[in-house]
């Protein structure tokens, strides 16, 4: 007879805690705004081969932190077009590293002032955008300059 007794007394003690009393005005929680910070070190555009138009856009790395466990992505566009995504999934940062991306980003070279600057090739815009899942977001972005590709192969004088 207690254990019947019992199971019934603490479901109502258990409803009473829980019960909101008449008069009694229940506030939610204040949401907490998120936040998040992105960082990139300098990228570089390296021309691959030397008797080639191609070059490779590189960075050391890119960064991105968020405030709580929303992280939802890492974009990296070249000249407004995505190059690199990266998503998560209850994660809280992002690290993109040079070695996760072997050889860079395939550009090519441009020939000489195709930027605006005589010693230069192409110009590309790089940006980096992270998201967190409420639409919060940061972005970086820095102009690269390619090495000049004249259009000519050179080779070797060899003498006898």
């Amino acid at each position: 007879m207690r254990l019947r007794l019992r199971r019934p007394l603490f479901l109502l003690l258990g409803l009473l805690l829980v019960a909101q009393f008449p008069g009694e005005v229940v506030h939610a929680a204040p949401l907490q705004a998120t936040s998040i910070s992105l960082s990139m070190s300098n990228p570089t555009c390296v021309q691959v081969r030397p008797m080639s138009g191609a070059c490779s856009l590189q960075t050391g790395y890119v960064f991105a932190s968020g405030s709580d466990q929303s992280f939802s992505r890492l974009e990296i566009l070249v000249d407004g077009k995505l190059r690199v995504y990266m998503g998560g999934f209850f994660e809280s940062t992002a690290y993109l590293a040079y070695p996760m991306i072997p050889g860079g980003l395939s550009v090519t070279c441009g020939r000489s002032n195709a930027s605006g600057k005589p010693d230069d090739g192409k110009a590309y815009l790089v940006a980096a955008n992270a998201y967190m899942a409420d639409g919060t977001s940061a972005s970086d972005s820095m102009t690269v300059f390619c090495p000049a590709y004249d259009g000519m192969t050179y080779l070797p004088l060899i003498r006898k």
